[in-house]
């Protein structure tokens, strides 16, 4: 079974570090994606810890709680839920300011999820700002697992906030997550980042059939809520209403 760590990366509203103010406020659509991103996790049969803290006393004191909360588990993956600013526009130039996931370095940071999570949200409208290397953040090289840090969009850019949802974001955010996970086994070493180029027995995901029998999933959507999964070397899709590992 995967194991993701995933939070609000500030304070709640209202408490000191709670984040940027623009349009929107970042700690409290922060927390809105965070549930929607481990509901359709575990969906899709990864376990997830919420590491959100809400009682820090200054910025530094939240990142100590976090990182503390995140490397208390064994996990293969460590996600930041944050929101952009910085692009002032909050009456609209008919571009969005995009997505951009914030990682380690090229040879340390989970690549692959970093990659996938920006072309999935990208998908709703989003310009794909890309993968951006942060070596000197707490949150990146103080966790003992591969570590990224979405940056959802911008709150401060009135095109990102007109299109912006946060169910359809946690959506998102998931399924990228889940698409660099299946049907590849990807291993963070000392040495940088590997994928196998076949699927693991342990890490395989499965989707189960009306008839029960079980299907190996290669890619995942989810449209309206609904979480599908694409049968492997077929078109098809199913629904993803039960998973499990091979």
């Amino acid at each position: 079974m995967w194991t993701i760590n995933v939070h609000a990366g500030h304070n709640p509203d209202g408490k000191i570090g709670s984040g940027a103010v623009g349009l929107i406020k970042e700690s409290k659509e922060n927390r809105k994606v965070l549930k929607q991103v481990i509901k359709y996790l575990r969906v899709f049969g990864f376990k997830v810890y919420d590491c959100t803290v809400n009682d820090g006393k200054s910025q530094i004191d939240i990142l100590e709680k976090i990182v503390k909360k995140c490397n208390a588990h064994k996990a293969d993956l460590d996600v930041s839920i944050h929101f952009n600013n910085g692009r002032n526009d909050e009456k609209g130039d008919g571009e969005t300011g995009g997505v951009e996931v914030l990682v380690y370095s090229k040879e340390l940071g989970p690549i692959k999820s970093a990659k996938e999570v920006c072309k999935s949200i990208a998908r709703l409208g989003f310009r794909n700002r890309g993968i951006k290397y942060r070596p000197e953040l707490m949150f990146l090289n103080a966790t003992k697992a591969p570590a990224m840090l979405v940056e959802c969009c911008f709150i401060d850019d009135a095109d990102d906030v007109k299109i912006y949802n946060y169910k359809k974001m946690g959506q998102a955010i998931a399924e990228g997550i889940v698409n660099s996970y299946c049907p590849y086994d990807v291993v963070t070493t000392k040495k940088g980042v590997k994928e196998r180029n076949k699927p693991s027995r342990k890490y395989t995901l499965m989707g189960k059939l009306k008839k029960g029998t079980w299907c190996i999933i290669e890619k995942v959507r989810i449209v309206d809520g609904i979480s599908y999964g694409k049968r492997k070397k077929r078109k098809t899709w199913i629904k993803m209403r039960n998973t499990k590992e091979k």
